[in-house]
């Protein structure tokens, strides 16, 4: 009964869960940070999605969780419910191409940190300033919800539409 998990390029993650039933519950987490929850039938047949946005994702979570003997230690739920972690693919067009980490302002004009940039030939934790972004790497930034969101506003377009 473990999820299997499935990266959904431009769009997010997708969870499925097999049910005892035969069907299958499908919940999709939109790099927007919106979530969709849909039932399909062991015909394949899709039942009525419904979207959750953030804070109700996490109300719901909650929910089940009560059901649960473990208990997420408090900490962690905080992290998770201030702060968000951002996996960003550069495309070619993307504004930070070719500018330094320090050069862009980052976080500066956001308040979001890196804190790795993900490459094809390997990935380079804590970022020094003078790294130089490049079309196709992934940078993982850091911050709360709003300092993420002004960092997708402020330099987006970040990856070719899919």
């Amino acid at each position: 009964m473990a999820p299997r998990k499935t990266e959904l390029p431009g769009v997010g993650t997708k969870h499925t869960l097999d049910l005892s039933t035969g069907e299958e519950l499908v919940v999709v987490e939109h790099r927007s940070r919106r979530w969709e929850i849909t039932r399909l039938s062991p015909e394949g047949e899709v039942g009525q999605s419904l979207p959750l946005q953030p804070d109700e994702a996490s109300e719901l979570g909650r929910i089940l969780q009560r059901g649960s003997p473990e208990r997420e230690d408090p900490r962690k739920q905080m992290l998770f419910e201030e702060f968000a972690i951002e996996w960003v693919t550069l495309g070619g067009g993307a504004p930070l191409v070719g500018e330094t980490l320090l050069g862009s302002g980052i976080r500066v004009r956001t308040g979001v940190s890196v804190i790795a940039v993900l490459r094809p030939n390997g990935s380079v934790p804590s970022p020094p300033p003078d790294l130089e972004f490049q079309a196709g790497e992934t940078l993982v930034v850091i911050g709360l919800r709003d300092q993420v969101d002004r960092f997708l506003e402020i330099f987006a377009p970040i990856a070719p539409p899919e």
